[in-house]
Formats: C-alpha cells, sequence, structure tokens
C-alpha cells in the first residue's frame, strides 16, 4: 500500500513537472515558430517560386519540370555568386582559423593577475562597442586615398602608389578581411570569462608540478576551455560567411569583394526586378553552408578530444 502511495505520489509530482516544463517552453516554442521556422519554410518554399516585380504579391510555383530555375540562374548566369560564394567560404575560415587564435591570445593576456589590468581590459573591450556599420565607415575613412592613414603607409614602400586601396582586387579583399578580422571584442570576453571559471587549485597543483605561466596556458587552461572555444569558433565562422556590413560600407562589392549576404541584397533590393525568388535560393544554400560549417567544427573539434583521451 505504502508502495502504491510513494508511486503515485510521484507520478503527480512527474505530471506537474511535465506541465511546468511546457508552460514555460510554449511562448518560445511559439516564438521559434513564427521569428524563425516560419521564414526558414517561407525561404525553401519561394526558392522553387517564381517571385519578382510580376507577381511580387503571389508568388508562383515553377512545377517541378522548371523546379531548379532560380538555382539554374544562380549557377551558371548571375554573375557574382561564386565570387562571393568563395570569398564568405574564405571570410569563414579565417574566423575559425584567425580571429579564434587572436582571440585566444588576448583573453589569456588579459587574465593575467598584474597592476593595471582591470585598465586594460575596459580600454580593448570600448572600440567593440561600435557597431559594425560605424566600423566600416571609420575603415571607409582610414582607406581614402586622400587623407587616410593606410596610403602613406604604402608610399614608404611604394612612392608612386596613389591608387584607392579598395578598388584593387586582391588588396580590396586583404582590406575588407582586416576591417572586420581583428575586432574580437565579444569572442574574447566569452574566453576570458571561462578562463577565469578555472579552478584556482588546479593552477595551484600545477604550479607544484613545476608548470610555468606558458605551460599552464598550454596544458591546463586551453584545455578546460575548449567546449567555449568550440561555441565561439562556430560564431566566429558564420559571422565570417555572413558578412555583410563592411562590404555594403567599403566596397559595394567592387573589386572581387561581393559575398553571399552581399548577393542576396543585390537580388532582393538593388536588382529592378525585385527577384526575390532567386534571392531565397542564395539564402537558402547560405542556411545550408552554415549547418556544414557547423558540422565541420563539431568534427574537427571531437576528432580532437579522441586523440587527446588516447
Amino acid at each position: 500500500m505504502k508502495d502504491n502511495i510513494c508511486k503515485k505520489k510521484k507520478n503527480k509530482l512527474g505530471i506537474k513537472r511535465t506541465g511546468f516544463i511546457i508552460a514555460f517552453l510554449t511562448p518560445t516554442i511559439i516564438a521559434f515558430c513564427i521569428f524563425y521556422l516560419y521564414p526558414i519554410i517561407t525561404v525553401f518554399v519561394t526558392s522553387f517560386c517564381k517571385w519578382d516585380y510580376s507577381n511580387i504579391t503571389s508568388p508562383e510555383f515553377f512545377g517541378f519540370q522548371d523546379l531548379w530555375n532560380n538555382y539554374e540562374y544562380i549557377f551558371k548566369k548571375y554573375p557574382f555568386f561564386w565570387e562571393a560564394l568563395k570569398n564568405s567560404t574564405t571570410w569563414a575560415i579565417l574566423g575559425a582559423v584567425v580571429q579564434i587564435p587572436v582571440a585566444t591570445l588576448i583573453a589569456l593576456a588579459l587574465s593575467r593577475k598584474i597592476k593595471g589590468i582591470k585598465f586594460v581590459r575596459n580600454v580593448y573591450i570600448i572600440p567593440n562597442m561600435i557597431s559594425t556599420a560605424a566600423m566600416g565607415v571609420i575603415f571607409l575613412q582610414l582607406y581614402n586615398p586622400s587623407y587616410g592613414i593606410i596610403n602613406p603607409i604604402i608610399r614608404l614602400f611604394n612612392k608612386n602608389f596613389t591608387d584607392n586601396i579598395l578598388l584593387l582586387k586582391g588588396p580590396a579583399f586583404i582590406a575588407m578581411t582586416c576591417a572586420y578580422i581583428f575586432f574580437t571584442g565579444t569572442t574574447t570576453l566569452m574566453i576570458l570569462g571561462n578562463i577565469m571559471a578555472v579552478p584556482e587549485e588546479v593552477r595551484e597543483a600545477a604550479m607544484l608540478d613545476g608548470a610555468s605561466g606558458l605551460k599552464q596556458d598550454w596544458f591546463i587552461t586551453i584545455p578546460m576551455i575548449k567546449g567555449t572555444l568550440k561555441t565561439v569558433s562556430i560564431l566566429a565562422a558564420t559571422s565570417g560567411f555572413l558578412l555583410y556590413n563592411e562590404v555594403y560600407f567599403l566596397t559595394k562589392g567592387a573589386a572581387g569583394t561581393y559575398s553571399i549576404s552581399y548577393v542576396i541584397r543585390e537580388l532582393a533590393i538593388t536588382s529592378p526586378r525585385t527577384q526575390f525568388g532567386r534571392a531565397n535560393a542564395v539564402a537558402l544554400i547560405q542556411i545550408l553552408a552554415g549547418l556544414v560549417i557547423i558540422l565541420v567544427i563539431n568534427f574537427v573539434y571531437s576528432v580532437s578530444l579522441k586523440k587527446e583521451k588516447h
């Protein structure tokens, strides 16, 4: 009898807990469906539709014979898609391979317990509070051939240089990359927070074993924050792949600097035909590429963890 009563009480508690969980999750699930799931489904469906200025309020399904019409145009006829895909992929790789190590080194430096380090942290964070749009405008002035500081620096090595670096294919891509890749404030803060959470006992034990500061960083700190490093790597790579503000404010796609996000804007907004269907075809490719980026980074980190265990 007592066992049955206990089971009934446990069942009631379980039902109540489940009810509370559902009650609290329901608003989030509804918001997710409205603001994320529905738009993604719309992008998917309309990427197989004729949807432009001629039928802007009523997209028309192509039919199964012409199902891939938008994608054929993007892959074969649109002149900037492959350039944009190459650039966005490169920026995604640089985000994970360059931005994360830079942010990690800065976070390790800022985690040191030395005099004045709190002031240094605040000074470092201030420039990173500026929006990417404002940062794009600032770099536009820096690269200006008339009064910017970049051309005088180049003239130290090439006296006759008078060109606008943002209009030169190759240098423009490098200039674009430098405008965002080294601004790692948010990423650095996330890594720094995780470093500060490493138990002091672990560091003290490492010091007793003769591990210096750099050895502690390499063998203790970095392995213990790999979860955070994986997360920020995904964020940095996807941010690089979604790069838009810098492209818009600095070059508007000139000199081989198109990005996937800028292509979507060109098709949907700049084009006189308002090619929403084709823009959504590119958007769907962007979504799928983002999923691939996440899977690749997860795979790389899982392989590294397996190697460490062995």
